[in-house]
């Protein structure tokens, strides 16, 4: 009877994949003006990983730059919980284009430097900006090239 049974199972089972199906790029698929994504150090969360990913975009000849504090989700997805706009730099006036952009992680957060050049004046700075592990709170500093 269990071999009946066996044979059985195995007739009414189909076929077996044992790879899984193609994954298209669509699924991951960013706004086209998206040109630098970076996940940068670590941040505590009272739940799984913390981490912190920058987003640079480019559009109009200009730099924009944004922050997120993101958590694995029970799944293993990473889930933004604050996505912070840098507002010295994100707005549609600022005409601040952003170059040799770097993070890396700190004991209290992350730290971005940057080279700055501005379509209002011919000075090119470096810039630093410093987040923390509270979401959306960061701190901003430029200063002239030397």
């Amino acid at each position: 009877m269990a071999l009946w049974l066996a044979a059985l199972a195995l007739a009414c089972s189909g076929p077996v994949h044992a790879l899984g199906m193609d994954v298209p790029y669509e699924r991951f698929a960013t706004a086209d003006a998206v040109d630098w994504v970076q996940v940068c150090g670590q941040w505590p969360t009272r739940k799984n990983e913390g981490v912190y990913r920058i987003v640079h975009g480019s559009q109009h000849a200009q730099s924009f730059l944004y922050l997120q504090w993101m958590q694995r989700s029970d799944d293993g997805s990473l889930q933004p919980v604050h996505t912070q706009g840098i507002g010295e730099i994100s707005n549609d006036h600022a005409e601040i284009t952003l170059t040799r952009l770097a993070c890396r992680a700190t004991r209290s957060g992350i730290r971005i430097t940057a080279q700055a050049s501005s379509g209002h004046e011919d000075a090119l700075r470096s810039i630093t900006i410093e987040a923390g592990h509270r979401p959306g709170v960061y701190r901003y500093m430029a200063s002239p090239r030397r």
